[in-house]
C-alpha cells in the first residue's frame, strides 16, 4: 500500500479521471460536470451520450500515438475531456492538436456538408491560467461584435473550455461559498478521504463519485500506475527545468539582443539532450524501469541502453 487510510489518488490521475467519469454509478455526476460547461440539456445528454475510443489515428508511422483523456460523443457533439494536473511549455498546444485530430477524424469520414459535429474540449487544469475566472469559453468569432461567420460555422465551430480547478480549491481554502458546480469540480483536487465525504455529502451524484474513488485508491494495481504517472511527471520537469537553467545561461553569454536569442535557443536544445543524458543514466543508477525513462525522455529504448554502457 502507498497510501495510508486518510489519503485517496485524486481525479487528477489519468487513470482515476477515466475511470471514474466512466463508471455507470458516476453517470449523473459526469451529466452534471458538462451541463453546468457547456450548457447543453441535461436531458439531451443522458439520451445521447456514448463513449468514445480514446485512441486517436498516427499522423505519421513514426509519431507516437496522441492518447486523449476521455472522448464522448453525442448526436452532434463530439467532446474531449482533458485533465492538465501539472503545467509546462507547450500543454495548450498539445491539447489544441487532438481538437485538429478529432477534426481530421470527421473529414476523413466523409461526414456530408450539415452533418459534422461541433467540437468542444474541455481542459480540467490544475493551474492558474489568464485570469481569475473558474470557466472560460473560447470560441472563433468576431471580437468586435460577436458576429459569426455563418449558420454551418454557429453548428461545427469549435468550443474550447478551459477550468480552472486551482482557483476552486482556492475558493475552498478561503471558505467562499461554492456552487454545486464548483463543489463537483472540487472533488477532483481532493486528495484527503475526510474532505472527499465532507463535500460530496448529501448530494447522491457526488457520494458516488466519492465511493469510486475510494475503491480505486485501494486497488494496488491503480496504485501502482499512480505511482508511475508521479515518476514519469517528476522525470519530465526535470529536463524542462535544467534545459531551461542551460538555454538561459547559454543565452546570458551573448552581448547584443539577436545573439541572446540564438542562444537562448542554442542552449535550451543543447541544454535539453545533455540534461536528458544525465538524467537517464541516474535514473539507471537508481533502478527506474527503461520503459517508464523512455516513455518520459522520449529515448528509445536503444539509445538508452547505449547510455547504459557509455
Amino acid at each position: 500500500m502507498i497510501l495510508n487510510e486518510d489519503k485517496v489518488i485524486t481525479m487528477m490521475s489519468d487513470e482515476v479521471f477515466k475511470n471514474v467519469l466512466q463508471d455507470r454509478s458516476c453517470e449523473d455526476y459526469l451529466i452534471d460536470i458538462l451541463e453546468g460547461i457547456t450548457k447543453i440539456n441535461k436531458e439531451y445528454i443522458k439520451r445521447n451520450l456514448v463513449f468514445k475510443n480514446s485512441e486517436l489515428t498516427k499522423e505519421e508511422i513514426e509519431e507516437k500515438g496522441k492518447i486523449t483523456d476521455l472522448l464522448i460523443e453525442l448526436q452532434s457533439n463530439i467532446i474531449n475531456l482533458e485533465m492538465n494536473k501539472y503545467y509546462y511549455e507547450g500543454i495548450f498546444n498539445k491539447n489544441d492538436r487532438y481538437v485538429t485530430k478529432i477534426k481530421e477524424g470527421m473529414i476523413s469520414k466523409k461526414e456530408k456538408f450539415g452533418e459534422e459535429k461541433k467540437v468542444i474540449q474541455i481542459n480540467f487544469n490544475n493551474f492558474d491560467m489568464f485570469d481569475e475566472r473558474v470557466i472560460i469559453k473560447f470560441e472563433m468569432i468576431d471580437k468586435e461584435r460577436g458576429l459569426i461567420r455563418s449558420e454551418y460555422m454557429r453548428v461545427t465551430d469549435t468550443e474550447i473550455y478551459y477550468i480552472n480547478l486551482k482557483r476552486v480549491r482556492q475558493k475552498y481554502y478561503n471558505k467562499e461559498e461554492l456552487t454545486k458546480l464548483e463543489k463537483e469540480l472540487l472533488i477532483m483536487t481532493t486528495d484527503n478521504k475526510k474532505e472527499l465525504e465532507e463535500i460530496s455529502r448529501g448530494y447522491k451524484e457526488m457520494e458516488s463519485v466519492a465511493k469510486k474513488i475510494s475503491k480505486l485508491s485501494k486497488e494496488e494495481e491503480m496504485q501502482g500506475i499512480y505511482l508511475k504517472e508521479e515518476q514519469e511527471a517528476f522525470i519530465r520537469d526535470q529536463i524542462r527545468a535544467y534545459a531551461m537553467a542551460d538555454g538561459r545561461k547559454e543565452g546570458r553569454k551573448e552581448g547584443r539582443e539577436e545573439g541572446r536569442k540564438e542562444g537562448h535557443k542554442k542552449g535550451f536544445e543543447e541544454g535539453t539532450l545533455n540534461k536528458q543524458k544525465e538524467i537517464v543514466k541516474n535514473l539507471l543508477k537508481e533502478g527506474v524501469d527503461i520503459k517508464i525513462i523512455s516513455t518520459s525522455t522520449g529515448l528509445s529504448v536503444e539509445e538508452i541502453e547505449k547510455l547504459r554502457s557509455e
